[in-house]
């Protein structure tokens, strides 16, 4: 029998699975991290207690205890006061605290090989400016693979390395006094415009723009990525602001991407109650509870 000629399939170029099964291996470790860090938060659907009664005043999510001061350095930055009496008080008791922390830090060695002795305050300014005005992708972030991926790098890619290292290293370094310096941080947020526009500082914390940030956190794969390769204090702290900036958006009707605000609170607080590494714990979960009565 007379054999008939085969056609030899032609050789396939592998590149474009290669780059293919590496996408989705990037996205199943992400979905994993989101995964593993919704179940710390709410694997116990246990209703939180609001037996508290309603307060007519609105929560200040201010911190009563003194940061430690540096060893090289002399006593920098004290705490907030619980109350602040006045707005002029307010205003300028943030500023002054403000003021103290740059000082501090702009002591530190870490910092002088980042600043080469110029003021830490102006690359700080610098860093929040460049990430507010790019915020991350909030909407539609699973219809494209690449979006999650470019999320999870987020502050990689706005930033680079420099501005990120300094950032860690500050983070790294200044752990003892993290829940002061974010208190002070949040507190700066709402003092009000025409106070943070007589001063010399010129961070500026629109809700709007922060409120991008909150959504990012609480409501996208690549920011629970993010948070859930973040040590523990960071994680919850981060979380906790979020919500406070979520309830400002919520009353301020500008919750553009609909988020739970009951179901954040509710997960935030389970998580703060149930740490023990908080200093200020009480006065948060007293913040959260006022916030709860009220909803």
């Amino acid at each position: 029998m007379k054999k008939t000629n085969r056609s030899i399939p032609a050789k396939r170029s592998y590149s474009s699975v290669i780059i293919l099964l590496f996408i989705v291996a990037m996205a199943l470790f992400l979905l994993k991290n989101s995964i593993f860090d919704n179940k710390k938060i709410s694997d116990d659907n246990a209703e939180i207690d609001s037996a508290t009664q309603p307060s007519n005043t609105a929560p200040t999510p201010t911190i009563d205890t003194t940061l430690t001061p540096s060893p090289t350095t002399e006593p920098t930055v004290t705490a907030l006061e619980t109350e602040l009496q006045t707005p002029s008080k307010s205003c300028k008791k943030v500023v002054n605290e403000l003021h103290l922390l740059f000082k501090d830090l702009d002591n530190q060695e870490y910092i002088k090989s980042y600043t080469q002795n110029n003021p830490v305050q102006n690359d700080l300014e610098s860093i929040i400016t460049k990430i507010l005005n790019n915020p991350p992708a909030n909407e539609k972030e699973t219809a494209d693979i690449l979006t999650v991926l470019k999320n999870a790098a987020h502050f990689f890619r706005i930033l680079g390395p420099k501005d990120l290292s300094l950032l860690k290293n500050i983070l790294t370094n200044e752990q003892p006094t993290l829940e002061q310096q974010l208190a002070l941080l949040y507190a700066w947020s709402t003092v009000g415009k025409e106070c943070q526009d007589s001063s010399k500082i010129k961070i500026q914390l629109p809700i709007a723009k922060t409120y991008e940030y909150a959504a990012f956190f609480l409501n996208t794969l690549g920011g629970q990525s993010y948070l859930s390769r973040r040590d523990a204090t960071l994680r919850v702290l981060t979380r906790y602001y979020c919500v406070l900036i979520l309830n400002q958006a919520t009353q301020q009707s500008i919750n553009k991407y609909d988020i739970s605000l009951p179901y954040h609170l509710k997960a935030v607080t389970k998580e703060i109650a149930s740490s023990d590494f908080l200093e200020n714990q009480a006065l948060y979960l007293d913040t959260l509870q006022k916030i709860t009565v009220e909803h």
